[in-house]
């Protein structure tokens, strides 16, 4: 930690760094336990911005920001102003995925052809054919 204290702009990062974390212990002290899925993220002049997981916690913070904002003053941050944003969870981005085309066991094509063939054969025209139809042509087997 001493070295990276050292060193200009880390030093800036790892001051920021501590700050918030003690503002973030401090407001999951003051406010009930929903804040537990709520983050500080930053705080520039006066203006805290709280990250919150979805808009019934953030109601719910509302109705505490001036208790917050009193409390937080108390300890000594400079909070004058308090901003909610709601977060949107964090997704990997998925690549799409083409489904491979003989990804149907073999005995299931089979039964499936078996299927079509009668109805084709009973001169069945149905959704259900058609969707057999083009399940088959999808998988078809080379």
């Amino acid at each position: 930690m001493d070295y990276l204290g050292s060193h200009g702009k880390i030093a800036a990062l790892m001051q920021t760094a501590q700050e918030l974390s003690a503002i973030q212990k401090d407001c999951a002290h003051l406010l009930p336990a929903f804040f537990a899925g709520c983050q500080v993220m930053r705080l520039e002049e006066g203006i805290l911005h709280i990250g919150v997981p979805n808009q019934a916690v953030a109601a719910r913070l509302r109705q505490q920001i001036p208790a917050l904002q009193n409390r937080l003053g108390a300890k000594g941050w400079p909070v004058s102003v308090i901003r909610l944003k709601i977060l949107l969870p964090r997704h990997r981005s998925a690549a799409v995925q083409t489904p491979d085309k003989n990804d149907l066991p073999e005995t299931a094509y089979i039964s499936f052809l078996e299927l079509y063939e009668k109805l084709e054969s009973d001169g069945d025209d149905s959704p259900l054919s058609q969707s057999l139809k083009q399940l088959l042509m999808r998988h078809r087997r080379t």
